[in-house]
């Protein structure tokens, strides 16, 4: 039997296939944070199974590099987590079976074989490309390359990662150690949808950069939002409306109704045609409702700025008619601040 371990891992917004830049790392003000220093983690990379030496995935996690020498040869179980220092968040993010930690010998061997491959020209580019430091990373010496290797088979990483709460005693302290594993976050496992009505408002997306546009647009969403909920909640009561509402799953939707025919789903996009609101809302409303095997919602409603086109219509219509999906579209005119009627 492998131990069980859990190990923090620098904050990533690209799912830890490739670095996403400063935002979220450490504070400037943690003195001697690599990462800190650096602009990139240690970790950016973890989750990346494209570039596999003999079937296993190579990678470097501080827990165990700064000790390699007293894990080598040991294989483990890892639960990851990560915190978002710019948010004060912690996630958990799933688990890794039969992590073995290598040789340095390993390590330079698996290095020239990136460097003969063209990956190490790849990770330059990425870094080069959020602004880290690529002269740092260049100048690691290939036997601290690598210290772990796993098969993609063996990634056990939550769909979705969870937040969990600073005194949660799964996680006793924040250094990037590897720690004994004592069990999961409160409320890991528990994946049931619960009906909280009230507002909340939305926090600000993870995503590691923004161009103003896309501010812009989150803006107008929240604004969107806002209003929509309160325009809900005059018609079915605030104790049957609810802003952000948790699937259970670790996905929010927009707004939820709790109304005599069941709950009903309303997904809010900014984008300018009718067809392009309902390709971004309609996978999201799917999975809200219906993943894996449950049926949450008897009404699913895209929301966007703009009239629905001919086109669009038909096609809800035939959603409709021939798979029995229960959605249409309303529109939000961003004008008189009103949600329309169901198309």
């Amino acid at each position: 039997m492998n131990e069980e371990k859990v190990a923090r891992i620098c904050w990533n917004a690209n799912k830890w296939q490739y670095p996403s830049g400063k935002a979220g790392k450490v504070a400037s003000g943690s003195s001697g944070a690599y990462e800190t220093k650096t602009g990139y983690g240690h970790e950016e990379w973890l989750f990346d199974v494209s570039k596999l030496v003999n079937g296993y995935h190579y990678a470097y996690i501080q827990a165990i590099g700064q000790h390699r020498e007293k894990y080598e040869g040991e294989i483990f179980n890892i639960s990851f987590y990560t915190i978002n220092s710019a948010k004060k968040e912690r996630w958990w993010l799933g688990e890794i079976h039969n992590i073995h930690v290598v040789s340095s010998d390993e390590s330079r061997s698996v290095h020239a074989t990136y460097m003969k491959n063209g990956w190490l020209k790849e990770m330059f580019a990425q870094l080069e490309a959020v602004g880290a430091d690529v002269d740092e990373f260049k100048d690691i010496n290939p036997d601290s390359f690598c210290c772990i290797k796993f098969r993609p088979e063996d990634m056990h990483l939550l769909e979705e990662p969870r937040l969990f709460s600073s005194k949660d005693p799964a996680v006793k302290s924040d250094y990037y150690n590897l720690k004994n594993k004592v069990g999961n976050p409160l409320g890991i496992e528990d994946r049931k949808f619960h009906f909280t009505p009230g507002f909340t408002a939305k926090k600000d997306s993870t995503t590691a950069s923004y161009s103003s546009q896309k501010k812009e647009i989150d803006l107008v969403h929240n604004q969107m939002q806002e209003q929509i909920y309160e325009q809900l909640a005059e018609i079915y009561g605030k104790d049957n409306v609810s802003c952000e509402q948790e699937t259970g799953f670790g996905t929010k939707i927009d707004v939820a109704v709790r109304s005599s025919d069941g709950y009903v789903f309303y997904e809010l996009k900014t984008a300018n045609t009718s067809k392009q609101c309902i390709r971004e809302a309609l996978a999201q409303l799917m999975e809200y409702a219906y993943y894996p095997d449950e049926s949450r919602a008897s009404r699913l409603i895209v929301v966007g700025p703009v009239n629905i086109s001919h086109e669009s219509k038909k096609y809800l219509e035939n959603l409709r008619r021939k798979f029995l999906l229960p959605i249409y579209y309303i529109k939000y005119d961003l004008e008189t601040k009103n949600l329309g009627s169901e198309e």
